[in-house]
């Protein structure tokens, strides 16, 4: 009986620090950063499309909530398209077009991918008996933070020759290009110290 009642002295105990703990503990409420992350733009006109997706779907993965909220394809192609016909001349690419974006489209953030340049030659050596692709490729990725009023330019390149394989097929360049870019652009899955949105005043 004495140890039944020492227990539940314990757990009243247990309980009662926990939430004077609990209640000295200030609730810090995570904003997510809104991101519009703009269609690739193709300026090496590479004709297969499901392949630049691929550009698309894999620049998209750090931008997930809690810390960020992806601003939905629609909203975005449709505030792209409208800023390129009211601004002829302007480069989506330009500092100046993507602070303009992020202002129209109420974005804390915005991303674009360049397909800059792909160029793929089949080479057989009668001397190995083997193919080889020589690959030349340039992937550039503009990101704009209206936050911190800070605009990047990151490239990635596939400058090599290999043996002809599955590796070497656009679709996976691509997906490793897009990757490699995402290691250089500061904006990761957890936000750095200094890129996280502040907390509104409450």
């Amino acid at each position: 009986m004495y140890t039944r009642q020492l227990e539940m002295s314990s757990v009243k105990v247990i309980l009662v620090l926990l939430s004077l703990c609990a209640a000295a503990l200030p609730a810090f409420a995570i904003e997510p950063i809104t991101v519009a992350v703009l269609p690739p733009i193709n300026t090496a006109n590479f004709k297969y499309s499901d392949d630049v997706q691929i550009i698309q779907n894999t620049i998209k993965k750090p931008f997930k909530y809690p810390y960020y909220s992806l601003l939905p394809d629609d909203t975005v192609k449709k505030g792209t398209s409208t800023y390129l016909v009211e601004h002829k001349r302007s480069r989506l690419t330009d500092e100046k077009s993507m602070a303009e974006l992020a202002n129209n489209l109420s974005a804390d953030l915005v991303v674009v991918v360049e397909l800059s340049q792909v160029r793929q030659d089949r080479v057989h050596s009668f001397w190995y008996d083997e193919t080889y692709i020589d690959s030349d490729i340039l992937l550039k990725c503009y990101a704009y933070s209206a936050l911190l009023k800070r605009y990047d330019v990151i490239k990635v390149v596939k400058y090599d020759r290999e043996s002809e394989s599955v590796d070497t097929n656009t679709d996976v360049i691509f997906k490793d290009l897009t990757e490699q870019l995402l290691v250089k652009l500061p904006y990761k899955r957890i936000p750095l110290v200094g890129f996280e949105k502040p907390a509104p005043n409450l």
